[in-house]
């Protein structure tokens, strides 16, 4: 009985002890591991908004400059704490621009890293991983403090204090470089600019077929793969919107992001109208929420792909805007933010623009050049994106800047090695004079069926001058004068009393003034593939965008369609005889010496990229009224409607080999000359293995040198060689016969009949054949082409589908191709709506009142 009372007075004690515990332990903050903080706020949109720069506000610029000069000493170093004139104008013009309520972001960079940029290098990409949550904007920001209660932290002017905790450290994040108004190094006088064709649009001819009315089955059936592709759509949306959204590409295998672009969204961005098309509104408001965000004046890359940055963020602006209706203006405002920044790749001696554009303010008051080595689809496929802002905005300096690229190209085009056609790569600096061409092949050289694997060769001492090509009637010329004085340029008084001192020296011919020229290495490409395709897709779609009131673009159209008909286009040897056609690639060189003659090489070869030109020429077959490329675009457009029908997915490869008929005879299929194509050093091969070949081996290829005979094997021991010595004579050896030697490449290559070889397997969502079935089919009328593109769609759903998105894919000959975890922005802004609008109502996104970039955005013509 003690002993129970004794324990109960334990356990009173023991209760009261742990009630005085909790008492104390209650007036203290519960533990740490307890708190859930808020999540901060999401940072500030930055609203900075570029300023327009009429000559007023470029004189602005010097003036301040001028006042200031006494801020750079002798050496050419700014004094410290005084900032340069620009950067006070930038000061001035971003307090008058943020709305007063609106905080100032603390700046959280160390002064010794204020002098450095933050972007890569222009080759690099930003690869990181899961987004941890929405609203990313791609670019480096200044994060918040982490207490609510804390301002900017102090600094001094050479070193920060030091950081006594890991906490402060983490803080400690560099502020973003942004892009500043420069003034320009070779402005344009006013009279000089070239304005927008002042005329009414013309009346041109109707594009799109007039539809029959279709049955009530037909409508369900249609309705029914219509709605397919949205859900394929929205299901590779979705995996962006919440693995990347804001970033420039998701990452369908692993989640996360990639930011290829600048990192601004360019998915994003590429999208917009998209959305809008396929009435997906609510997603394109939260869409326009992101954009609301971008700063296009910073950005992690050092440099901005000027072409790339056009087509998918300019495009996507504008194109959301013109199917929108106009009625949200921030894209609009954004596109002239982000154009405002790219007119400075503009300013150069000959105003070729600098397609790789070095936009931090270190490098962009900087005097630069056009490019050496310029792509042809670069500098000639920035037209439709700069005259529809240029219409919208009533700003001639956008049109300007086409336009005098349109004069150079026009200029240059009867001087190429290849009358008609534009090297796909040339130097655009200005500061070689044009020489003489080569030769002319449109006389005397025509394109003839080759025995050999891939192209003909034809060597030719041949050679011409071409004088440099006049304008046509109407167009406004640019002065391309020796000096920096006249009516193209502003005086030299007006120039080089304002450029920075301490600028790099010029370089070796200042002037730098002249137009286009060959490369300096004397060898050229031609194509309508890769690196040239846009250039020529843009020449009928800038005719329409301008209302038909610029002949250049008619002219310079018909003499490279000319051109192509003549030596590029060619029809292979296909089974069935299939009437199909497809494009070769010429590449011209220059005589050496009497050893090393000129050369011209054809190589016929099927690309996806070349897809495009089946609607190319069925709407210029239409617009100009050029008979019989109606017919050309639809052999073309079947031509790899083809390609994917021969393949094991059913999707067509990014690149394969052909073998070409004669030009005007009759194609038939030809066993013996396929053979022939893919092994065509028969003869040869038993002779070079007949020292070499055993009784008891199996035969093997072994890779060939640029002869294209087998190479020996020099791996053999000399004991080895001994024993070969007491071996049968070459005669009675297993050396493969031609028939064994083809057939056996074509089961180890998966080569469909036709095709003598495949260069790259990949499919990376390219739109460009679905691009040009629909445009046959809208052209015509016909609903076959519903029907190839349905199956195209089927296949390539099938096999690209992730969990999470869409990905491209290695090897479309196998029957399991592995994914490779891309999706480029072009498979939801280009490839789904393309194949969405094969099935929607004919009168969405008519052709008649819509002109499509070379990224499917699109602009509104001109209102008759």
């Amino acid at each position: 009985m003690f002993r129970a009372r004794r324990y109960r007075i334990s356990l009173v004690i023991a209760v009261v002890f742990v009630l005085v515990i909790l008492h104390f332990t209650g007036s203290h903050d519960p533990p740490t591991i307890l708190q859930v903080p808020p999540p901060p706020p999401p940072p500030a949109a930055d609203h900075y908004s570029s300023p327009q720069f009429p000559k007023q506000a470029n004189d602005q610029l010097k003036n301040e400059y001028n006042s200031n000069n006494n801020n750079y000493d002798n050496g050419g170093a700014r004094n410290p704490g005084i900032p340069a004139a620009p950067e006070l104008l930038e000061q001035q013009h971003q307090e008058q621009q943020r709305p007063q309520a609106q905080p100032q972001r603390p700046s959280q960079q160390r002064p010794e890293q204020q002098q450095q940029s933050p972007s890569q290098d222009s080759s690099s990409v930003s690869d990181n991983g899961p987004a941890s949550s929405a609203g990313h904007t791609g670019i480096d920001i200044d994060r918040p403090p982490k207490n609510s209660n804390e301002g900017p932290r102090p600094q001094s002017g050479a070193q920060t204090q030091a950081h006594h905790n890991e906490e402060e450290a983490e803080d400690d994040v560099p502020s973003p470089v942004h892009w500043k108004p420069m003034p320009e190094q070779y402005p344009i006088n006013p009279e000089a600019q070239i304005p927008l064709p002042p005329r009414q649009p013309k009346l041109l001819p109707r594009l799109q077929a007039k539809f029959k009315d279709e049955s009530s089955a037909d409508k369900m059936q249609r309705l029914q793969r219509l709605d397919a592709v949205k859900a394929t759509f929205q299901h590779a949306w979705n995996g962006y919107k919440v693995s990347a959204m804001g970033h420039d590409e998701v990452k369908p295998l692993r989640g996360g992001f990639k930011d290829t672009f600048n990192g601004w969204g360019a998915t994003l961005v590429d999208t917009l109208d998209t959305l809008w098309i396929m009435g997906l509104k609510e997603e394109f408001s939260i869409a326009i929420d992101h954009v609301k965000r971008i700063d296009f004046t910073t950005s992690k890359r050092k440099d901005i792909p000027v072409f790339e940055t056009v087509i998918r963020y300019l495009g996507g602006l504008l194109g959301a805007y013109d199917i929108s209706g106009h009625k949200y203006n921030v894209l609009l405002e954004k596109a002239v933010e982000l154009a405002d920044i790219l007119m400075g790749a503009f300013d150069t001696p000959n105003r070729m623009p600098t397609l790789f554009y070095k936009w931090t303010p270190d490098y962009a008051y900087q005097s630069r050049r056009g490019d050496y080595k310029a792509v042809l689809a670069e500098l000639g496929s920035l037209s439709l994106e700069f005259t529809r802002l240029a219409q919208l905005t009533k700003d001639n300096k956008y049109y300007d800047a086409i336009a005098r690229i349109t004069n150079a190209l026009e200029q240059f085009q009867d001087a190429t090695k290849f009358p008609g056609l534009w090297p796909l790569q040339l130097d655009a600096s200005g500061c070689r004079k044009p020489a003489p061409s080569g030769r002319d092949i449109s006389k005397g050289q025509p394109v003839k069926a080759s025995t050999l694997p891939y192209g003909i060769e034809l060597n030719s001492t041949a050679s011409i001058s071409h004088a440099r090509r006049q304008l046509h009637e109407g167009a406004q010329a640019a002065t391309y004068d020796d000096d920096s004085t006249g009516s193209f340029y502003a005086t030299e008084s007006d120039t080089t009393s304002e450029r920075y001192r301490d600028r790099p020296p010029p370089p070796t011919n200042p002037a730098c003034t002249e137009g286009l020229n060959n490369q300096v290495s004397g060898t050229d490409k031609f194509g309508f593939g890769a690196l040239g395709d846009s250039t020529y897709e843009y020449l009928p779609k800038e005719y329409m965008l301008l209302g038909g009131n610029n002949e250049q673009y008619r002219t310079m159209y018909a003499k490279a369609m000319d051109a192509a008909r003549e030596h590029l286009v060619f029809q292979p040897m296909l089974k069935n005889n299939r009437d199909v056609r497809f494009l070769a690639t010429v590449t011209m060189t220059k005589k050496v010496d009497e050893s090393h003659l000129a050369r011209t090489i054809f190589a016929y070869e099927g690309t996806h990229l070349t897809c495009f030109a089946g609607g190319m020429f069925a709407i210029g077959s239409k617009l100009f009224g050029i008979e019989g490329d109606l017919e050309l675009g639809r052999q073309l457009t079947d031509g790899c409607v083809w390609a994917y029908e021969t393949t094991k997915t059913g999707i067509m490869p990014e690149a394969f080999k052909l073998v070409p008929c004669q030009k005007d005879k009759p194609c038939e299929w030809s066993e013996t000359a396929y053979y022939r194509a893919l092994d065509p050093y028969a003869d040869e091969r038993p002779k070079s293995h007949r020292k070499r070949a055993s009784k008891n081996s199996s035969w093997h290829v072994i890779a060939t040198g640029e002869s294209g005979k087998q190479e020996d094997d020099e791996s053999d021991t000399s004991e080895e060689i001994e024993k070969k010595d007491l071996e049968p004579a070459a005669e009675e050896v297993n050396t493969p016969s031609h028939e064994e030697y083809v057939t056996a490449r074509i089961r180890s290559e998966r080569l469909p009949p036709g095709v003598i070889g495949i260069s790259s397997r990949q499919y990376i969502l390219r739109p460009e054949a679905i691009e040009s079935v629909f445009i046959m089919f809208r052209l015509t009328g016909d609903p076959s082409w519903r029907e190839k593109g349905w199956k195209m769609y089927q296949a390539v759903a099938e096999y690209t589908k992730t969990e999470l998105a869409n990905s491209a894919i290695d090897d479309v000959t196998v029957e399991s191709p592995r994914p490779l975890d891309s999706m480029e922005s072009f498979w939801l802004a280009e490839t789904l709506k393309y194949f969405y609008l094969l099935f929607s109502d004919t009168d969405v996104v008519s052709l008649d009142e819509y002109v499509l970039n070379t990224e499917a955005h699109p602009f509104k013509r001109p209102v008759y």
